[in-house]
């Protein structure tokens, strides 16, 4: 199956025409998947092109409706043939026998969508299941102008160019080449609708899923759209709306239109959209031009909350996420961020916060995401901190008072409900956290409710507050964050935590959330302690199958295969546990040792051993260590050539059959990582290395080893 490159040309703004939906047949249209096109793509449009859409919908229903979108073209664009049905097997371009289904315009198989406009099709009796996967496919017999597309689908999608229509086609042969974007087909819906409606994520890359897990639907948003399938009644038949953009910002326009721009089209006219939540701003500080001053990004966030809220909508604010170690943070950053932060938690703007600041930063450094949820680049999570993200989100913080499921509605007679978000957090052993969560407070009447907080982590009292909350609406909240102690004989692992709220005329309501307890760092019980070199990486060694020319360790376009190299993670190389990096496209994996200096676990160890290996010749040079107490001391260090074996006193930790080059793909000859052993000064704490002046040798690791 070959790979076709299809390159987004730029495109001028256009004004948007959305005509009314479809009349209801049963019920109102739910909204079960979208994405926000970002640009046109071509300027001749596709003619001839056969696109398969690969889809994966959130919310299940008797029939289906699908927008097509020439929302960015110059041109009409004639639709010959439209399709839907039910994808086959996982990764297939093949559709389910008895599944395949026509799509039709205003009764017409052949349909003209003008430049500007998008459209609803006709329904389309096709019952469908929340989860599925649907294949969508277009067939565009004539030339055309920029076709509206979605640049990071994050799954393959399939189209030909040989200019026969295969949108008819059950099976896969006549479609053989693959996307990684998604073209014309911006939502479906299912109906019947109603309940609690759907749920829009607008935002950008992070929203988008970039470095996540490719066609596995691990953005966020589908882990939320998965929490709530587990869910019953109501919750469980909420739609999830993606409206990321890679790259976009809240007030210029540049990776899609300004995200005030593109409100209406890519939220507000969703089909029965009833919550918003946003997550934008964190391109508006680390992208040039940097904009550094809170109060023009707050002043968009609200504008954006005001909008949704003038349509209906309940607004849940996302604070923005840590990203020390990208490429372009600095203090100023920071301080934008934290400074937005503090106003998305405390100006009221919002209906509730999500924050998704708290469920992935490092306790032990809060400016940084916690390595585990880092993919890499330091500002992207991986699949597990969009995990951690959708676990963020309380459930019922999507659904106002009003619409609260069976049981929580005030007039059975419950009116208090607690909310905790993040469901599962982490904490360090032996310092205390901070569990943000919102109880929210059913008031029947105009007045004031004051009550208790209180925290228990394994059953045992952790911290109380009082609270007291007062409206003179019929529904109010109030938003604590209780500090959670956690004993330094607390065991690594998962906690239960329980959250209760209790009001002084005995109302009560608990939550159970999940706290993942973590030692920071390492003790003197420890026999090796693995260094986190996340921090310090500034060079890329390591290519995958599907870039190899994406590394480079000598200088020479030579890198380590990803494919032969150890998982990133935990390993044992050499007798030696490390914590091995990341091969991903992208992400940097080695340091230089140009000068640079390494922090260190504050152990008196016996030995450092490092994962090191050097291109264009064997370096052995003098590294400084740093101790406690304002010593240093000089040490030998090195590695031999990678494509050599190993020098006096070096174990051979890795080696690899092949490596990468570009062009070329594959080369030989085998190349080997090596271990190499640093005595220290078990007397003295350690602080730092400073490693020697000779660029030509990379750390892939490094572990501080205690003898007992």
């Amino acid at each position: 199956m070959r790979r076709f490159a299809i390159l987004a040309a730029a495109s001028a703004a256009v004004c948007l025409h959305v005509p009314a939906a479809s009349a209801d047949i049963d019920g109102p249209w739910l909204g079960t998947w979208s994405a926000a096109p970002n640009s046109g793509v071509s300027n001749t449009g596709y003619a001839g092109f056969t696109i398969r859409n690969s889809l994966h919908i959130s919310a299940g229903g008797d029939r289906v409706r699908v927008k097509l979108s020439n929302a960015f073209g110059t041109a009409p664009v004639r639709f010959a043939h439209v399709t839907i049905g039910l994808q086959r097997l996982p990764g297939s371009a093949a559709i389910a026998p008895g599944t395949l289904r026509d799509v039709a315009l205003g009764g017409q198989r052949s349909f003209t969508i003008a430049a500007g406009e998008e459209r609803y099709s006709d329904p389309v009796e096709l019952p469908v299941a929340a989860g599925d996967d649907l294949l969508v496919s277009t067939f565009t017999p004539d030339p055309s102008g920029p076709v509206t597309y979605h640049a990071a689908g994050m799954t393959n999608s399939y189209f030909a160019t040989d200019g026969t229509d295969h949108a008819g086609d059950l099976g896969a042969a006549g479609l053989p080449n693959v996307t990684g974007s998604w073209h014309y087909v911006t939502e479906v819906d299912t109906q019947p609708g109603g309940g609690p409606g759907a749920v829009v994520a607008l935002g950008d890359s992070i929203t988008d899923g970039i470095n996540s897990t490719s066609g596995a639907n691990r953005r966020w948003p589908d882990r939320l759209a998965a929490r709530l399938r587990a869910q019953h009644g109501e919750l469980s038949r909420i739609g999830v709306l993606n409206a990321g953009i890679s790259g976009n910002r809240i007030l210029l326009d540049g990776a899609g239109a300004r995200a005030t721009a593109r409100l209406d089209r890519d939220v507000l006219r969703r089909a029965g959209v009833r919550t918003m939540i946003v997550l934008e701003g964190i391109n508006d500080i680390q992208q040039t031009p940097h904009q550094l001053d809170p109060d023009k990004i707050t002043a968009g966030l609200e504008e954006l909350a005001d909008r949704a809220h003038a349509a209906g909508l309940r607004v849940l604010g996302g604070t923005l996420t840590p990203f020390e170690g990208w490429s372009t943070y600095d203090a100023g950053e920071e301080a934008a961020r934290q400074a937005v932060n503090d106003w998305i938690r405390h100006s009221g703007t919002f209906d509730g916060i999500v924050d998704f600041d708290a469920a992935v930063r490092d306790p032990a450094d809060p400016h940084r995401m916690l390595p585990r949820y880092d993919s890499g680049d330091h500002l992207h999570p991986g699949d597990a901190g969009y995990q951690a993200m959708a676990d963020a989100i309380g459930l019922r913080s999507l659904v106002t008072p009003t619409e609260l499921p069976a049981g929580d509605d005030p007039a059975a007679g419950r009116s208090l409900s607690l909310a905790a978000t993040p469901e599962r957090a982490v904490a360090i052993a032996g310092r205390a956290t901070t569990v943000p969560f919102t109880a929210r407070i059913t008031v029947r009447a105009p007045g004031s409710v004051k009550g208790t907080l209180t925290a228990a982590l394994d059953g045992a009292s952790s911290s109380s507050q009082s609270f007291t909350v007062a409206s003179a609406e019929r529904f109010a909240q109030v938003d604590a964050a209780p500090t959670i102690a956690v004993p330094s004989s607390t065991t690594p692992g998962e906690h239960r935590l329980t959250l209760t709220a209790t009001t002084n005329d005995g109302r009560r309501d608990t939550f159970a959330a999940t706290l993942d307890v973590e030692r920071l760092g390492c003790t003197a019980a420890d026999d090796a302690c693995p260094v986190e070199l996340a921090g310090a990486f500034d060079h890329d060694s390591i290519a995958t199958a599907s870039d190899p020319g994406g590394g480079g360790f000598d200088g020479l376009g030579w890198s380590y295969a990803a494919e032969t190299l150890p998982a990133a993670g935990p390993v044992v190389l050499a007798a030696t546990p490390f914590s091995f990096p990341s091969g991903a496209d992208g992400v940097e994996n080695t340091v230089d040792a140009d000068g640079a200096t390494i922090a260190l676990p504050a152990l008196h160890g016996d030995a450092l051993r490092v994962l090191a290996a050097s291109g264009g010749g064997s370096v052995r040079s003098t590294a400084t260590l740093h101790y406690a107490d304002g010593t240093t001391a000089s040490a030998a260090l090195g590695a031999a050539d990678w494509a050599g074996g190993p020098a006096a006193g070096e174990d051979v930790a890795v080696t690899a059959p092949y490596r990468f080059r570009d062009p070329g793909g594959r080369d030989s000859p085998a190349v080997s990582i090596f271990a190499e052993t640093v005595p220290l000064d078990p007397s003295r704490e350690l602080r730092s290395v400073t490693l020697p002046g000779d660029p030509r040798m990379k750390i892939f690791a490094a572990t501080v080893v205690q003898h007992h």
